[in-house]
This record gives structure tokens, C-alpha cells and sequence, in this order.
């Protein structure tokens, strides 16, 4: 596998690359619009069945989007992180590889928690416990969406760094 991987890089390399940053991007600008933009204009209407019936579906479907996202980034980070021989580089950059992974992994488990609550908001959208329902979605999109930007961007100024820029 590793010698797969080394091939598919050395081959591909550039893509990869490109591939890893454009999906970063489109991840970190997706969370920015959601909470800088959607939100505030979703805040605005004035009907809660309303509101929250939108909100839950802002949300639905961004997570299917952020499936696609987060599966090209983890793809393309182990290919480069195997492809590139990391693990032969010098120890502080190997170090670096595992802090970024490290926020990947939590940046995934926070994605997952929220999908957690946005279900458990849409069974309690569905019981008309409206309460319930905005304190979840301020949970998601004003802490953990919160969270999330700037870990990412954490993340990806170490890649900046990893890359000798």
C-alpha cells in the first residue's frame, strides 16, 4: 500500500496538492458562510416553525456537502503524508504531520457531535419543542461551527509551514 501511494503521489502529485487546499478552502469558507451569513439571515424571520424548519434544512444539507469535503482532505492528506515520506523527514516536521492529523481527527469527531445534536434536533423540531431545537442549533452553529474555524485554521497555517512556505 505505502508503495502504491508513493506512486500515485509521484505521479499525481501536484493534484493531490491542489485537491487538499481547494477542499480546505471550500471547507473553512463553507463554515465562515454558515455562521457569518446564513445564520444572521435565518435569525431574521420572525415565524419559529419557520426559522428553525429552514435552519434544519441549511444544515442537512450542508452536511452531506461536508461528508464529500472532509472525505477528499483526509484522502489526500494520508496520500501526501505517506507519498511525500514524511516519516523520514526531520522530526519536528513529523511532529508537525501528527499535530495537524491530531486536529483533523478532533475537527472530525466535533463534525460528528454536531450532526449528533442536528438529529436530535430535527426529532425535537418534529415534537414542536422550539426551545429545544434553537438551543441545539445555537450549540452547532454559534460554539462548535465556531470551534471548528479555528482549528481549521490552525491547521492550516501548520500545513503552510509543513510545506516550507
Amino acid at each position: 500500500m505505502q508503495e502504491f501511494l508513493i506512486n500515485l503521489f509521484g505521479d499525481f502529485g501536484r493534484t493531490i496538492v491542489f485537491l487538499h487546499i481547494i477542499a480546505a478552502a471550500f471547507l473553512l469558507g463553507s463554515m465562515l458562510m454558515i455562521r457569518f451569513i446564513i445564520k444572521p439571515v435565518l435569525m431574521d424571520i420572525d415565524d419559529e416553525a419557520i426559522r428553525y424548519g429552514r435552519c434544519l434544512r441549511v444544515l442537512e444539507r450542508y452536511f452531506k456537502y461536508l461528508v464529500a469535503i472532509m472525505i477528499l482532505i483526509i484522502s489526500a492528506s494520508l496520500t501526501m503524508s505517506v507519498g511525500l515520506g514524511f516519516e523520514y523527514a526531520n522530526p519536528t516536521l513529523f511532529s508537525l504531520i501528527h499535530v495537524k492529523e491530531a486536529l483533523w481527527v478532533f475537527i472530525s469527531f466535533n463534525f460528528l457531535y454536531m450532526y449528533i445534536k442536528l438529529y436530535n434536533s430535527k426529532i425535537l423540531y418534529k415534537k414542536r419543542e422550539f426551545f429545544e431545537v434553537n438551543e441545539n442549533l445555537k450549540l452547532i452553529v454559534d460554539y462548535l461551527m465556531t470551534l471548528n474555524i479555528v482549528l481549521t485554521l490552525i491547521a492550516s497555517y501548520i500545513g503552510v509551514i509543513i510545506r516550507g512556505f
